[in-house]
Protein backbone atom coordinates (compact mmCIF):
# COMPACT_ATOMS: atom_id res chain seq x y z
CA UNK A 1 0.00 0.00 0.00
CA UNK A 2 1.54 3.52 -1.00
CA UNK A 3 1.06 6.37 1.98
CA UNK A 4 1.35 9.88 0.68
CA UNK A 5 3.79 11.67 3.20
CA UNK A 6 2.44 13.80 6.05
CA UNK A 7 3.91 16.52 5.02
CA UNK A 8 2.74 16.63 1.30
CA UNK A 9 -0.09 19.07 0.58
CA UNK A 10 -3.18 18.82 -1.98
CA UNK A 11 -1.75 20.53 -5.07
CA UNK A 12 -4.85 20.43 -7.48
CA UNK A 13 -7.23 17.68 -8.68
CA UNK A 14 -8.40 17.03 -12.20
CA UNK A 15 -12.02 16.84 -13.76
CA UNK A 16 -14.25 14.72 -12.88
CA UNK A 17 -14.07 11.93 -15.93
CA UNK A 18 -16.28 9.50 -17.40
CA UNK A 19 -15.89 7.03 -20.25
CA UNK A 20 -16.59 9.29 -22.68
CA UNK A 21 -14.12 12.07 -21.07
CA UNK A 22 -11.13 10.32 -20.05
CA UNK A 23 -8.46 12.22 -21.79
CA UNK A 24 -5.75 10.09 -24.24
CA UNK A 25 -2.91 10.63 -21.83
CA UNK A 26 -4.66 9.01 -18.86
CA UNK A 27 -5.92 5.81 -21.26
CA UNK A 28 -2.50 4.94 -22.30
CA UNK A 29 0.93 4.90 -19.79
CA UNK A 30 2.18 7.67 -18.22
CA UNK A 31 4.43 8.24 -15.41
CA UNK A 32 3.17 11.01 -12.21
CA UNK A 33 5.88 13.52 -12.09
CA UNK A 34 9.05 12.60 -9.39
CA UNK A 35 8.01 13.64 -6.12
CA UNK A 36 4.04 13.81 -6.96
CA UNK A 37 1.36 11.12 -5.64
CA UNK A 38 -1.57 10.99 -7.21
CA UNK A 39 -5.20 9.78 -5.84
CA UNK A 40 -7.29 7.85 -7.92
CA UNK A 41 -10.54 8.48 -6.56
CA UNK A 42 -14.09 6.41 -7.92
CA UNK A 43 -17.32 7.94 -7.63
CA UNK A 44 -19.19 5.43 -9.79
CA UNK A 45 -18.68 2.60 -11.30
CA UNK A 46 -15.33 1.27 -11.55
CA UNK A 47 -12.16 1.22 -12.68
CA UNK A 48 -8.44 -0.65 -13.36
CA UNK A 49 -5.56 0.72 -12.22
CA UNK A 50 -2.44 -0.51 -13.74
CA UNK A 51 1.16 -0.23 -12.84
CA UNK A 52 4.31 -0.84 -14.92
CA UNK A 53 8.06 -1.76 -14.93
CA UNK A 54 8.83 0.47 -18.30
CA UNK A 55 6.46 3.10 -20.55
CA UNK A 56 7.27 0.59 -23.20
CA UNK A 57 6.18 -2.66 -20.87
CA UNK A 58 4.15 -5.19 -23.58
CA UNK A 59 2.00 -6.05 -19.56
CA UNK A 60 1.30 -4.65 -16.38
CA UNK A 61 3.13 -5.25 -13.45
CA UNK A 62 0.18 -5.25 -11.23
CA UNK A 63 -3.67 -4.20 -11.99
CA UNK A 64 -6.00 -3.44 -9.27
CA UNK A 65 -9.41 -2.85 -9.75
CA UNK A 66 -10.69 0.13 -7.66
CA UNK A 67 -14.48 0.15 -6.92
CA UNK A 68 -17.01 3.44 -6.50
CA UNK A 69 -16.27 5.20 -2.65
CA UNK A 70 -12.95 3.54 -2.81
CA UNK A 71 -9.57 5.52 -3.78
CA UNK A 72 -6.04 4.23 -4.52
CA UNK A 73 -2.72 5.80 -4.41
CA UNK A 74 -0.61 6.12 -6.78
CA UNK A 75 3.68 7.01 -6.46
CA UNK A 76 5.62 9.61 -7.86
CA UNK A 77 7.58 8.43 -11.45
CA UNK A 78 5.28 5.05 -11.45
CA UNK A 79 4.54 3.95 -15.40
CA UNK A 80 0.93 3.72 -14.73
CA UNK A 81 -2.46 3.45 -16.82
CA UNK A 82 -6.25 3.73 -15.54
CA UNK A 83 -8.84 2.39 -17.81
CA UNK A 84 -12.93 2.17 -17.17
CA UNK A 85 -14.22 -1.06 -16.08
CA UNK A 86 -17.84 -0.37 -16.34
CA UNK A 87 -20.39 1.85 -18.47
CA UNK A 88 -20.87 4.62 -15.60
CA UNK A 89 -17.64 5.13 -14.70
CA UNK A 90 -17.02 8.70 -13.06
CA UNK A 91 -13.69 9.56 -11.00
CA UNK A 92 -10.71 11.79 -10.91
CA UNK A 93 -7.65 11.89 -10.03
CA UNK A 94 -6.22 14.67 -6.89
CA UNK A 95 -2.09 15.37 -6.82
CA UNK A 96 -0.35 15.90 -3.72
CA UNK A 97 3.53 16.98 -3.38
CA UNK A 98 6.12 18.85 -0.73
CA UNK A 99 4.75 22.58 -0.58
CA UNK A 100 7.39 23.75 -1.97
CA UNK A 101 6.81 21.79 -5.64
CA UNK A 102 4.93 24.05 -8.20
CA UNK A 103 2.50 21.65 -10.26
CA UNK A 104 0.49 22.46 -13.38
CA UNK A 105 -2.60 20.63 -14.06
CA UNK A 106 -3.06 18.80 -16.91
CA UNK A 107 -6.09 17.30 -16.19
CA UNK A 108 -7.48 21.52 -15.71
CA UNK A 109 -4.97 23.27 -17.50
CA UNK A 110 -4.46 25.38 -14.94
CA UNK A 111 -3.47 24.71 -10.83
CA UNK A 112 -5.92 25.50 -8.11
CA UNK A 113 -4.68 27.34 -5.14
CA UNK A 114 -2.02 29.83 -5.38
CA UNK A 115 -1.90 30.39 -2.05
CA UNK A 116 -0.18 26.65 -1.89
CA UNK A 117 2.24 27.88 -4.77
CA UNK A 118 -0.20 27.29 -7.54
CA UNK A 119 -2.25 29.45 -9.40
Amino acid sequence: MILIPENYIHKYATTFWSNTTLPEPVCGIYANKPGVYGRVSVMQGAVSYQAFSAADAPTPDSETRIEAGAFLATAPSQFQRIAPLTEDTYFMIDFFADPEVKLQGFGLKKVLNAERGVE
